[in-house]
């Protein structure tokens, strides 16, 4: 079975909510079951703000805030780096949020 996201890959189990096949870079285990990410997202009603292990450049900080409002991680980074220049203390917030945010959980492989 080949993953939904990414047809090279091969999937490690279906999401029990959407049916989808899902690859391991893809599976979030809540509850001893499996989700995909969008899935596992919507659970609860609420998302939760992560620095990525995926997708990073320095702490993770960019790509999980623009996951997190579901936009492209490059317009995030743009926009930073002018926040930085123009106000300067884009830096400070950065460093702030690479200590508060929890990285991404690691996913259950073992499943």
């Amino acid at each position: 079975m080949k993953s939904y996201n990414d047809p090279e890959k091969d999937a490690i189990g279906v999401c029990v909510r959407c049916g989808k096949a899902i690859g391991s870079d893809e599976a979030v285990t809540i509850g001893g079951k499996l989700y995909c990410k969008e899935c596992a997202g919507k659970i609860g009603g609420q998302k939760r703000l992560y620095r990525l292990r995926k997708d990073r450049i320095l702490g993770g900080v960019c790509s999980g805030l623009a996951e997190y409002i579901g936009i492209d991680p490059t317009i995030v980074r743009v926009l930073w780096v002018i926040i930085s220049f123009v106000y300067g203390f884009g830096i400070l917030i950065y460093i702030v949020l690479a200590l508060i945010v929890p990285k991404e959980p690691l996913i259950n492989r073992y499943i």
